[in-house]
């Protein structure tokens, strides 16, 4: 079964920031040996080709994206850049610049666009059958700031790395090409997938995740199967709880594994842990590759329920409520 989890957020902004602006403070990127392109009979590379709307596009999709998550009450984007010194490639806004662009928004924080590099590799192959099979990676770097100017402190400093792929085959080289984005293309989409991630670095975000359960063994499991079908938990509960009061060890340690399930999926991560423990203690001296199946199970939701626990730590602090 799926189930949505709001997740925290990388960094931690302080609930008293509800507004924060958004600024380009970075240079254009100018590398060597930027685009790399190989094919079967060479390989060269490209140094002419450039995106200087690289961080307006990055920006432009953080904005979007934090704004469908109603996170902050606003969200500003300062579309001209802060660096006038472009010899200053590496300097930080000062706290001067932070308070007046806060001051001209009304807002509590600056997320700074800072620096920035990106690089692309095109290779193209031959395929046992004859046709061509080309690939286009694009690879890229971005370092942000976060600055509190209620506090006068930085919230987080982090490089973003990641990289986004195409591929495609064809008869021939312009075969290929057509399947491929142009590099000014494949750029841009980089820059706008880079500022959709950030997001989840700067605010809490849904996830889907699989949850398994045991469902068979005796007739109870199957019966309380069916309340779970219809989001029934207090009915498989109930059925759960029976299960595990009455049977041998191996059925019990598996109610107490649906239990602990059913008590995550209520936000009861106290009996989460607690139902986890009882399943543990159960299976631990019964022998068996069955067993050892159960138990290992037992031992990776335990994990999980223990790092779910800090990261509900996490989004209390960043929220202050979890639904």
């Amino acid at each position: 079964m799926n189930i949505d989890l709001l997740m925290p957020a990388k960094h931690s902004v302080q609930p008293e920031i509800k507004s924060v602006v958004l600024v380009d403070n970075s240079v254009a990127f100018r590398g060597k040996d930027v685009h790399k392109v190989k094919t079967i009979d060479s390989k060269l590379s490209i140094d002419t080709i450039w995106l200087d709307e690289y961080a307006t596009l990055t920006l432009s999709a953080l904005k979007e994206e934090l704004q469908g998550r109603q996170f902050f009450d606003s969200i500003y984007f300062h579309d001209e850049p802060l660096k006038e010194n472009k010899n200053l490639v590496n300097r930080a806004m000062s706290w001067q610049q932070v308070n007046d662009i806060c001051a001209q928004y009304d807002a509590q924080a600056v997320i700074a666009f800072e620096k920035n590099m990106y690089s692309t590799f095109i290779e193209v192959k031959r395929m046992y059958d004859g046709y061509l099979f080309g690939y286009l990676d694009v690879a890229g770097a971005i370092l942000w700031r976060g600055y509190d100017n209620l506090n006068k402190d930085v919230i987080f400093q982090e490089t973003q790395r990641d990289t986004i792929s195409w591929d495609g085959d064809g008869g021939n080289i312009n075969a290929v090409a057509l399947k491929l984005p142009t590099l000014k293309n494949g750029l841009a989409e980089h820059a706008m997938y880079m500022g959709t991630k950030m997001a989840n670095h700067i605010a809490p975000y849904w996830e889907t995740q699989q949850r398994g359960y045991y469902i068979s063994g005796n007739y109870h499991f199957i019966q309380a199967a069916e309340f779970v079908k219809k989001e029934q938990w207090g009915e498989a509960i109930k059925i759960w709880k029976y299960v595990f009061d009455h049977s041998q060890k191996k059925v019990k340690a598996r109610a107490a594994y649906n239990l602990a399930l059913a008590s995550e999926i209520l936000s009861d991560y106290e009996s989460a842990e607690y139902w986890l423990d009882e399943g543990l203690d159960i299976l631990g001296d019964l022998k068996g590759q069955s067993a050892a199946v159960d138990k290992r199970r037992l031992i990776q939701y335990s994990f999980y329920m223990s790092k779910r626990v800090k990261s509900i730590e996490n989004l209390k602090e960043q929220i202050g409520a979890i639904q």
